[in-house]
């Protein structure tokens, strides 16, 4: 299969395979959940179910795809993004949206290392460009589905959303079908248990994951809060979801070249870039009290974010070498779930004490983390290779 035909089917693939995920849970999961029942405290439990199973799975994930090669893998996802949200019409508990949440998790856990590592194999040279393209692509996915989802909430019924996201599984599913092996396997077989302690104690393969977790935590922080703060100016709810799609769509639209700077400049001054783009976004939000202020903050912010997160995976690639890429980038996605699980925690506890401008400030030097990262990342020295490449 020619280079272009591999960007277009995994892009595709990831197209409605994220907006299947997403379409199940926003804003259908926290509506069916109290729909059946569910206090607050369950509903916060339901929803953080597939992030904790992305915290086990994703690692587990590349590790796997190193030894079993990334075709079979990526089938085993789609099977997933098809089959899991027909469990949904099932529940008639709240608890059970617990173990339906864990089965779905691991559809987005096993897909986005696999996916990004076939990447990788095929797109030495553009790596960067092209991971950015296949991240605009999810992101496009990302959304579109609450409007779809929450039109099909509206028509039909709960049972129906969830069926609409189960014909986009599927499609991904098909989609997915046509992806070829990227790379042979026989090779990585070996010492699998070596490479994965190996990616795991590389300082710099945890530093870069590090830098993830930390623009998602604020990343997610915005999403959570700023409807929250919004509506302390009497912002109205359409207003709200406005800025959020705006938000996203300029991470979507400059990832690629975000990646394209990456493969041209080096992720040095991108990343370094990115952050302080973030963390300005971060200060001027904190003392915006007009809705125009808040959406230019808003576009700072996701300048910022869409160079960061397209230049970090290409990094660690580049980190771990050929053979192991694919447990690198695995790892590198499991520090950045746990960044996002601990941000209900810590923003919640900074909100009990302060208030949004002090939250946002806060958020803003936590993100300023990143740039002692990203200078440590290359200050130390390159470790021997993880393997023979």
């Amino acid at each position: 299969m020619s280079r272009p035909r591999v960007l277009v089917y995994i892009s595709i693939a990831g197209l409605v395979a994220i907006l299947s995920s997403t379409a199940s849970k926003s804003p259908t999961l926290p509506l069916f959940a109290e729909y059946l029942g569910a206090g607050p405290d369950e509903i916060g439990i339901i929803a953080a179910a597939s992030t904790i199973t992305g915290v086990v799975v994703n690692v587990t994930a590349g590790t796997l795809l190193d030894i079993l090669g990334r075709r079979k893998l990526l089938l085993l996802s789609g099977f997933f993004f098809a089959t899991a949200p027909f469990l949904y019409l099932l529940v008639t508990d709240p608890w059970q949206l617990i173990v339906v949440r864990v089965y779905h998790g691991v559809a987005t856990a096993v897909f986005t290392p696999v996916a990004i590592a076939a990447i990788a194999d095929v797109y030495r040279e553009r790596r960067g460009e092209v991971m950015g393209y296949f991240s605009s692509a999810t992101l496009l996915g990302r959304l579109m589905a609450p409007s779809i989802a929450g039109t099909a909430i509206t028509l039909y019924s709960f049972h129906g959303a969830y069926i609409v996201c189960g014909a986009f599984g599927i499609a991904a599913l098909i989609a997915l079908l046509k992806f070829p092996e990227t790379r042979k396997v026989g090779e990585a077989r070996v010492r699998a248990t070596t490479r994965l302690l190996s990616v795991l104690t590389n300082p710099r393969i945890i530093i870069a994951g590090s830098m993830m977790a930390i623009t998602y935590f604020a990343m997610q922080s915005i999403e959570t809060f700023l409807p929250l703060y919004m509506g302390t100016l009497s912002i109205e709810a359409w207003l709200m979801g406005l800025a959020l799609s705006i938000e996203l769509a300029t991470i979507a639209l400059l990832k690629p070249y975000g990646g394209y700077l990456y493969d041209h400049i080096g992720s040095v001054k991108v990343i370094t870039l990115g952050v302080l783009l973030s963390f300005l976004g971060l200060l001027s939000l904190s003392v915006s009290t007009s809705y125009i202020l808040i959406v230019a903050s808003v576009i700072l912010f996701a300048v910022g974010v869409a160079f960061t997160t397209a230049s970090i995976p290409p990094l660690v690639a580049e980190i771990a070498g050929r053979e192991a890429h694919g447990t690198a980038l695995g790892a590198m996605k499991t520090i950045k779930d746990v960044g996002q699980a601990l941000r209900p925690i810590v923003m919640g506890i900074t909100l009990t004490y302060t208030t949004y401008d002090i939250a946002f400030i806060t958020v803003a030097v936590i993100m300023m983390i990143a740039i002692i990262l990203n200078i440590a990342i290359h200050r130390i020295g390159v470790p021997k290779a993880l393997i023979k490449r």
